[in-house]
C-alpha cells in the first residue's frame, strides 16, 4: 500500500515561487489551454514541446522534481493498461516474431501506445502543478470568480466553489486516514503486500469499513463547523483578500496563449 503516501495530486506546498503568487484564474485558464492542446497534438515534435514547457514551469514552481514525479508512480497501471490495448488493438507491420497464434503487436500499437501514455503522464504533471502551487481556499476564490456568470442563469456557483475545494482539501486527509488504518491493521497482522491480486484486494476489507467511518465523520464535523461559523447556502462570501490580477498574470497568459497557438500548428 505504499503507493498511497506517492499520490501528490490535490495537495498544496507552500512557497513564495513565481507559479505560486500568479492569481488562481491565470493557473485555470492555462491548465485549459495546455490539457487541450496536450490531448489535440498528434506529432512528437508538438509533445516534445510540451514537456519542455512543462519542465520550465516546473523549474518556475520551484518544487522538488522528485516529489512531484513520485505522485505518477500510483498512476503507472493506467499508463500501462492504455499502452497494451493500443499494442495490441492498432493495426499495422508487426513487431518480429508477432503475431503468435492470435496475439499481435503492431509497430504502429507500440508507437500510438507510448504516445498516448506519454499524454495522461503530461496531463497528470499539469494538473499536480496546479494544486502544489495553490492554496485550497484561493483554488476556491478563483473558480467562483470564473464561474461568476452563473449567477445570472440562478445557478450555485458559490456552492460549487465550496465543493471543489471541500473535495480537494478531503484529498490529502482520505490518504492520511487510510495510512494510518493500514498501519493499525498491520499491527494486528494483516499482510497487505504479499500473496496475489486477490488476496491483497480480499485484505482490504478490514480498511475500508473504518474508512468510510472515519472520513463520514469528518464530513459531519466539517459542516456542524461550517453551520457554527454561520455558513448559508447560495448566500455571498467575503473574503481577507480579494484576488487581483498583475502584470504577471497577464504575462503569463500571453506565453501560455502563444505557446497555445504555436502547438496547433505544430
Amino acid at each position: 500500500m505504499k503507493f498511497l503516501q506517492d499520490i501528490t495530486l490535490g495537495q498544496y506546498l507552500p512557497g513564495d515561487s513565481f507559479l505560486h503568487r500568479l492569481d488562481p484564474r491565470t493557473k485555470f485558464l492555462s491548465l485549459l489551454l495546455l490539457m487541450i492542446a496536450t490531448f489535440m497534438i498528434r506529432g512528437l515534435p508538438a509533445l516534445g514541446l510540451l514537456w519542455g514547457f512543462f519542465f520550465l514551469s516546473l523549474e518556475l514552481s520551484q518544487l522538488s522534481w522528485g516529489y512531484v514525479f513520485r505522485g505518477v508512480r500510483s498512476f503507472l497501471g493506467l499508463f500501462l493498461f492504455t499502452a497494451v490495448v493500443h499494442f495490441f488493438f492498432t493495426p499495422g507491420p508487426s513487431l518480429p516474431f508477432f503475431p503468435i497464434g492470435f496475439i499481435d503487436i503492431t509497430w504502429t500499437g507500440v508507437a500510438k501506445g507510448a504516445f498516448v501514455a506519454a499524454q495522461l503522464l503530461l496531463a497528470i504533471l499539469i494538473s499536480s502543478l496546479l494544486t502544489l502551487t495553490t492554496a485550497p481556499l484561493r483554488l476556491a476564490h478563483g473558480m467562483e470568480k470564473m464561474i461568476s456568470p452563473l449567477k445570472r442563469l440562478h445557478l450555485p456557483a458559490e456552492d460549487f466553489s465550496m465543493m471543489t475545494m471541500v473535495a480537494i482539501k478531503f484529498i490529502p486527509i482520505l490518504l492520511e486516514e487510510t495510512n494510518r488504518i493500514i498501519k493499525a491493521q498491520s499491527a494486528r497482522g494483516v499482510d497487505f503486500e504479499s500473496g496475489n491480486f486477490f488476496r491483497r484486494a480480499r485484505n482490504l476489507v478490514p480498511v475500508l469499513t473504518p474508512l468510510f467511518h472515519s472520513v463520514f465523520k469528518r464530513a459531519d464535523d466539517l459542516a456542524i463547523a461550517m453551520l457554527a461559523r454561520g455558513f448559508v447556502s447560495g448566500k455571498p462570501r467575503t473574503h481577507m483578500q480579494d484576488l487581483k490580477m498583475s502584470g504577471r498574470d497577464y504575462l503569463a497568459l500571453a506565453t501560455v496563449l502563444g505557446f497555445f497557438i504555436l502547438e496547433m500548428h505544430l
